[in-house]
């Protein structure tokens, strides 16, 4: 079947509400909106499809300001926000560099750890704080109560650590704009 394309002009905030919505590099504008507005016949759209139709910040949905994402090794990586780039990140540093999350929990800041073991190793004298440690990988927490400058500090400490460097060999970007 030939189908002809058309050209459309969308505002910023509907290229972010499609950009979430992307399962890979591969998938095109055109292919995501296809998926998102004419589900396979005879079938009910998933949650996912559902939330994004509705387009309104719903429950469930992370909460989201700006198009984020990582580069590491050329590959770019979307994420929903700032907090997911920067599990991104470590993540990845993690699964290409071994010793890379002993050596990140060796270094910290005036009063907490940037990656540890347990929740309460993260934030030794602000034990409050527990709330904001999130899971990383099995047996690992990271503290996502960041700033984006606190991100980008923290991922050009992350870097250092892997032998790379921010900027040419891994970054994290806000509407395309490394921070």
């Amino acid at each position: 079947m030939a189908s002809t394309l058309r050209q459309i002009a969308i505002s910023l905030d509907v290229h972010r509400v499609i950009e979430r919505q992307r399962r890979s590099f591969g998938e095109s504008d055109n292919d995501i909106l296809r998926r998102l507005l004419l589900p396979a016949p005879g079938l009910a759209p998933g949650p996912r499809e559902a939330a994004a139709r509705s387009i309104s910040r719903g429950a469930g949905l992370p909460r989201s300001r700006g198009l984020w994402s990582v580069e590491i090794g050329g590959r770019r990586v979307p994420a929903a926000n700032l907090k997911q780039a920067y599990c991104v990140l470590l993540r990845e540093l993690a699964a290409a560099h071994p010793q890379f999350l002993e050596a990140f929990a060796g270094e910290k800041g005036r009063s907490r750890r940037y990656v540890a073991r347990t929740p309460a190793a993260l934030y030794g004298r602000s034990p409050h704080l527990i709330r904001h440690a999130e899971p990383l990988v099995e047996g690992w927490y990271f503290d996502s109560n960041l700033s984006a400058a606190r991100a980008a500090k923290l991922a050009r400490v992350a870097a250092r650590l892997c032998g790379l460097y921010y900027g040419p060999d891994v970054r994290i970007l806000d509407n395309f704009r490394e921070i």
